[in-house]
């Protein structure tokens, strides 16, 4: 039976309530709650000094037992004090995301010097509309079975609100360790989840672990980061935060989802992807003996494409995948048009070169998978040269690619910047096509990933002359 794991994290304390006919508790906000502390304050003193009024007790018993006016008012302030700064403070000093876990964490990326050790994503989905692609892509991603395996851990995202039902929910999943969603009198989504993470683990084989994350959503990228630190993930795989209509465009399903997203990439301890779900596979699960799909990796350069290209690798395993790696080259007329001002670009161009050449000779004898050579001169040529596979039913690319293509390619109007600029290629409106796309970004180890699109700098070669 499969784990069951759920992450219940309040929002901080609000000021204020919408009242209590509004379904709020007025003791979970900090005004009310301070009201209430003064009015105990208060009760108790002024009602000592009646009750030893009658006794004629000593003076210096009643100034003990009873606060004169002057004490009274300190402790009014203290009260006011730490019922608005503890909130702030708690926030500012604890960090969940930044806690470092506990052990060894060696794979943070799919890239790996051993590409046969265990591969551990970390999964979320928002609704039961998300399971099918998510369960398909996993199903892609097993590998052989001459690897250690593939262990998933799948995330249910969870907004936490302030009414009375979401607290209830946190509280019956606390109560016995298990997520709201066991209980058998519920039959919503939450049931159909679990079945079928359940029915998949059991007929693929594959470690699949549901987890729920209760939060807010300003706070619940910290439950994910941290999520992915304890369970050593090599990858997160977060869902896009548009999901695709009846007549195949994209539409905003919660912009909040978006800035979750974001800020998952700024500050995860591991490589991350993005999926844009145009229905991979269909709207249903997928057997692994049914698998028929068709995947595609773009790849420019730079340690995104790799990740990319690791992760792709990986998928071509499967037997009903068929594999095309499109590898874009730059002509000598580009080459002679353009210099990339960059100090690690030899650096990074043996490393793309290097990883290419391992990769070929791994799939020399495999009939699935297809390696091309595109030479572009300039980015129409590309972008005409990417429709052509525009029937794959998933693209994989890198979030950031590099090398003297990439920069070519026209920057696409588009308010996701975390898709990066070919990734908004393959979402963009003008772009015509019913595959899936699955962003990819690889950790580097930096403390913080730029979400802005790259500005490339672009030096003609007859200006380089001419300043020599």
């Amino acid at each position: 039976m499969s784990n069951n794991t759920t992450t219940a994290c309040a929002s901080p304390m609000k000021a204020t309530s919408n009242g209590v006919f509004q379904g709020d508790d007025p003791l979970h906000f900090a005004l009310p709650l301070l009201i209430l502390q003064i009015c105990i304050v208060l009760v108790l003193t002024r009602g000592l000094a009646i009750l030893l009024r009658p006794l004629r007790q000593p003076r210096v018993i009643a100034e003990i037992v009873v606060l004169n006016d002057e004490t009274f008012a300190i402790m009014v302030l203290m009260a006011v004090f730490t019922t608005f700064i503890t909130t702030p403070l708690v926030m500012a000093v604890y960090k969940p995301a930044k806690q470092a876990s506990k052990g060894i964490y060696k794979h943070r990326t799919i890239e790996r010097s051993d590409p046969n050790s265990q591969l551990r994503i970390l999964t979320c989905f928002h609704c039961a509309r998300d399971i099918p692609t998510t369960i398909n892509l996993i199903e892609a991603s097993r590998g052989t079975e001459k690897r250690e395996g593939l262990c998933v851990y799948a995330m249910h995202l969870m907004e936490l609100s302030e009414r009375s039902s979401a607290i209830l929910m946190v509280h019956k999943a606390r109560k016995n360790g298990l997520p709201f969603w066991n209980k058998l009198s519920n039959r919503g989504d939450s049931d159909q989840i679990v079945v079928a993470f359940e029915a998949f683990r059991q007929l693929s084989h594959v470690s699949v672990r549901p987890m729920t994350a209760i939060s807010s959503l300003t706070n619940i990228h910290e439950d994910i980061c941290s999520s992915a630190e304890s369970k050593r993930a090599g990858i997160i795989i977060l869902p896009f935060h548009k999901h695709q209509r009846i007549d195949g465009a994209l539409e905003t399903t919660r912009s909040d989802f978006r800035w979750v997203n974001r800020k998952v990439l700024e500050n995860a301890p591991c490589s991350v992807g993005i999926l844009v779900d145009r229905g991979l596979g269909g709207t249903s699960q997928v057997a692994a003996s049914n698998v028929s799909s068709m995947i595609t990796v773009l790849f420019f350069g730079g340690h995104d494409d790799r990740e990319a290209l690791a992760y792709g690798a990986r998928m071509a395993e499967h037997p009903g995948i068929s594999f095309t790696v499109v590898h874009f080259l730059p002509s000598s007329d580009l080459l002679g048009e353009i210099v990339r001002v960059d100090i690690d670009d030899d650096k990074k161009s043996s490393s793309d070169e290097a990883y290419l050449a391992e990769f070929k000779v791994k799939i020399a004898k495999v009939e699935s998978v297809t390696f091309v050579e595109k030479t572009v001169k300039n980015g129409s040529e590309t972008v005409e040269i990417i429709k052509e596979y525009s029937r794959s039913n998933l693209f994989v690319v890198g979030r950031m690619s590099e090398g003297p293509v990439a920069s070519t390619l026209q920057p696409v109007k588009s308010d996701c910047p975390e898709l990066g600029p070919v990734g908004c290629l393959l979402t963009s409106a003008e772009f015509t096509t019913s595959a899936s796309v699955l962003v990819v970004q690889q950790y580097t180890g930096s403390a913080k990933s730029e979400l802005s699109m790259p500005l490339t700098k672009v030096v003609n070669a007859n200006d380089v002359e001419e300043d020599d």
